[in-house]
């Protein structure tokens, strides 16, 4: 059932707008998928950092005979972004007027590696097109419109709650609010969040598989429960790089890029989830020699250094 019920009484934006937000992106260390009857309600436990590179995402309105959503990356024509078409589509089917949209994701991490851009993207056109409009719904239900897109389009299952929260966070409950909940681990501010990503994973079509999403209730469980024992980040950590020799994703390419970066210093490293891409967690002069060490085994456009986002 749809959460955004509000428009019969709203005031609509006769004019043409646009508004923009920012959501950042979020790596999962490891996930357990929890399946329910209803969107709103399936999601994952997982735990992972947001990061403060993300997805700024523009959306422009304009008064139309019918509902058109046209959806850019980066510059180019985007009508595969399905995640964004459906959040958009599920907003403006409440409302008795009909509009136009171009809605512009400008994202600063690769798509499809597991770093979460579609839930960014979904969270920050909900954002933006709520603003643009005019309309007064409340933070709750577009976190819940975004989380819905994504289950809906098996493009994720627990990141847009923890863009919502931000910093190192723990899903505890799945699902969108107010079923959803989330826990911050500290973390202390020098830590940075070294990335080296090789390439996408079809996470669409392996989330759309029953197997996989039992092996990842499997060992996503185990995960969760050795990270509740002592919720910290070096904990966390150990039991991502654990989840991910278990789960059967991370292949030799992966594991050395993680041993290189734990010989040069990090606190650990594992996969992002779900994408080929390695996470390393630095600091101090460890920061530097893990980045000269992704740097000696690939180009500088593979890496990103980056700090954890702790807004919200």
């Amino acid at each position: 059932m749809l959460v955004v019920r509000l428009a019969e009484s709203l005031k609509l934006r006769k004019q043409p707008s646009s508004a923009a937000a920012f959501v950042p992106a979020h790596i999962s260390g490891f996930f357990q998928p929890c399946e329910a009857s209803t969107p709103e309600r399936t999601g994952s436990r997982n735990c992972g950092p947001c990061l403060n590179f993300g997805v700024r995402t523009e959306v422009n309105v304009e008064s139309s005979d019918r509902n058109r959503v046209e959806v850019f990356i980066n510059g180019k024509p985007a009508p595969e972004a399905k995640t964004t078409l459906t959040v958009a589509e599920q907003i403006l089917s409440q409302v008795e007027e009909t509009f136009r949209l171009r809605v512009d994701h400008f994202c600063e991490v690769p798509v499809g590696a597991g770093y979460g851009a579609s839930g960014a993207g979904a969270l920050g056109t909900a954002f933006s097109l709520a603003k643009a409009l005019g309309l007064r719904l409340s933070r709750r239900q577009l976190v819940t419109a975004a989380h819905v897109a994504e289950v809906r389009c098996c493009t994720g299952l627990g990141d847009v709650g923890a863009q919502a929260h931000g910093g190192l966070v723990i899903g505890l409950e799945p699902g969108a609010p107010p079923y959803g909940r989330w826990k911050g681990i500290r973390v202390p501010r020098e830590v940075k969040i070294i990335c080296a990503t090789l390439g996408p994973i079809p996470s669409k079509k392996l989330l759309s598989e029953a197997d996989f999403r039992r092996r990842a209730g499997e060992v996503g469980t185990l995960a969760f429960k050795k990270m509740m024992e002592r919720p910290d980040v070096y904990n966390f950590i150990t039991a991502s790089k654990e989840f991910a020799e278990n789960l059967g994703l991370f292949d030799d390419e992966l594991k050395e890029l993680a041993r290189a970066a734990e010989r040069s210093g990090a606190i650990g490293a594992s996969q992002v989830m779900i994408g080929r891409a390695v996470f390393a967690i630095a600091c101090g002069e460890s920061i530097a020699r893990v980045q000269r060490t992704f740097l000696e085994m690939l180009d500088a456009e593979s890496l990103l250094v980056a700090d954890i986002y702790r807004g919200g």
